[in-house]
């Protein structure tokens, strides 16, 4: 079987001078390749079809045969990468930390290693009579964060 360290060993070296990076590889039985490319600037089907072009030239279909698959992860895959937070600063993220809380927030960095989201929450104004829109700032390193999702909203 095809080894998922052989793949990201051929890609890791060519994808930085196609303004592309790696965020996965997984090797299933039968030969399945699956290849999981990204980019600050988002990812083409040229481009998906450039780096498959590439494994495949390296990769020797007579000594054994595979599947190849070759996408950019789309939004409804976990953020992986520190570049994948920073390609979706601005946007909306559900947070899964290690310890089971959940925060949804706009994701206004990346620094270091640690996100940081904006959070809103109605509260009671300090006259407790009406209820204020409440902005927050939340912290967390990439270590304790278990998932990261972009929140797709079809609302304006």
């Amino acid at each position: 079987m095809i080894q998922v360290e052989t793949i990201k060993s051929l890609l890791e070296g060519v994808l930085p001078g196609w303004d592309l990076f790696l965020v996965d590889v997984a090797v299933k039985p039968g030969n399945h390749i699956t290849v999981f490319i990204d980019s600050l600037k988002g990812v083409t089907i040229d481009e998906c079809k450039a780096v498959s072009k590439f494994v495949e030239s390296k990769l020797d279909r007579e000594m054994e045969d595979f599947d190849l698959e070759v996408s950019s992860p789309g939004l409804d895959n976990p953020l992986k990468l520190p570049l994948q937070f920073v390609k979706n600063t601005g946007r909306y993220l559900e947070v899964v930390t290690l310890d089971g809380k959940i925060t949804t927030g706009k994701l206004t960095g990346i620094e270091e290693g640690i996100i940081r989201l904006e959070t809103e929450s109605l509260e009671k104004d300090a006259a407790g009579r009406k209820k204020v829109k409440v902005l927050r700032t939340w912290e967390k390193p990439l270590e304790d964060i278990k998932s990261a999702k972009v929140v797709i909203s079809l609302k304006k």
